[in-house]
């Protein structure tokens, strides 16, 4: 209590020590503030004593412009084209023409016709007819007039001869995928394409070309269980109306014209040892070539709500 005691008289000590001119500054009268306050506010740009130490020494004269904002940032947006041409709930009718690769012998080409239903946007089931039989029977008329020259001279020079079977039509029950589909530009035209792969199971009806004995033997037609896988590329002219081209490899077993000949002319009458005792199996690639009618020629796009 003595330390407070003795704290407290010092400083009071001290105040009555301050000289009067120090006091007179510490104190405020009413008319002094009634005048600090009529003083008209500092001009624009002036400032006050706050602001100037604030700033610091490297602040520029003048008015301070606002900093520039940063510029917007523009979201990427990206727009989702619908599909050019719908398949779904849409019959396909394809006519076209094919030709063999791989067979040396004969030049066979088949005239065709293809349907389809799409029963989603890239499933479908159907059918493919190709017709090869051009000589249909007329007399005159022999299907190695479409040959090579590989028959005759295999003939000539080695003395054999080649088995060939003429073919006389096709038919495949077929299922088809669609994988890829987008589109490529011609200077300023712009075409929808779509990819697919194809494949099913159907028949096939051949017979043998008398080559060793055509003087006697004589064959009819015979129906193979025939397959088939290919590929196929389809391009859009308008929204129903497609060029199209096709792989094909079609394969099944046949029989073929048996090589040797009876000696005796009772067993070479015999039509049951005209044939090989065998099947060869045949694989034969081709390609086709034709135009793709969608029906109904108008859709609709219903998109979900």
């Amino acid at each position: 209590m003595r330390v407070f005691g003795g704290i407290a008289l010092l400083m009071a000590a001290f105040c009555l020590a301050l000289p009067s001119a120090v006091q007179a500054q510490m104190e405020f009268s009413l008319d002094e503030v009634e005048e600090e306050e009529s003083k008209p506010a500092p001009k624009k740009g002036q400032g006050d004593l706050i602001e100037e130490l604030a700033a610091g020494e490297d602040a520029p004269e003048g008015p301070v412009e606002p900093s520039p904002q940063r510029e917007e940032i523009a979201e990427e947006i990206y727009a989702v084209q619908q599909i050019y041409a719908l398949r779904l709930k849409r019959f396909e009718l394809a006519p076209s023409a094919s030709f063999t690769l791989n067979d040396p012998y004969l030049k066979r080409y088949g005239l065709g016709f293809a349907a389809n239903y799409w029963f989603t946007n890239v499933l479908a089931v159907g059918f493919n007819f190709i017709w090869y039989d051009w000589c249909g029977g007329r007399p005159g008329c022999s299907p190695l007039d479409r040959g090579t020259d590989i028959i005759p001279r295999i003939q000539n020079q080695f003395r054999l001869g080649v088995p060939v079977n003429d073919w006389q039509f096709g038919f495949w029950a077929n299922f088809a995928y669609v994988p890829f589909y987008g589109k490529f530009k011609v200077r300023k035209t712009i075409f929808q394409w779509d990819a697919y792969v194809i494949g099913g199971v159907g028949l096939m009806r051949t017979k043998p070309i008398p080559v060793f004995d055509p003087e006697i033997r004589n064959f009819d037609w015979r129906t193979n269980v025939a397959f088939n896988v290919g590929l196929g590329l389809r391009i859009f002219l308008t929204r129903y109306l497609t060029f199209f081209t096709e792989f094909r490899a079609y394969m099944w077993p046949d029989k073929f014209e048996n090589v040797r000949v009876a000696p005796n002319p009772v067993d070479r009458a015999d039509s049951s040892t005209w044939l090989q005792s065998g099947s060869t199996f045949v694989a034969n690639t081709s390609i086709q070539i034709g135009i793709t009618l969608f029906l109904p020629i108008k859709f609709e796009y219903r998109l979900p709500k």
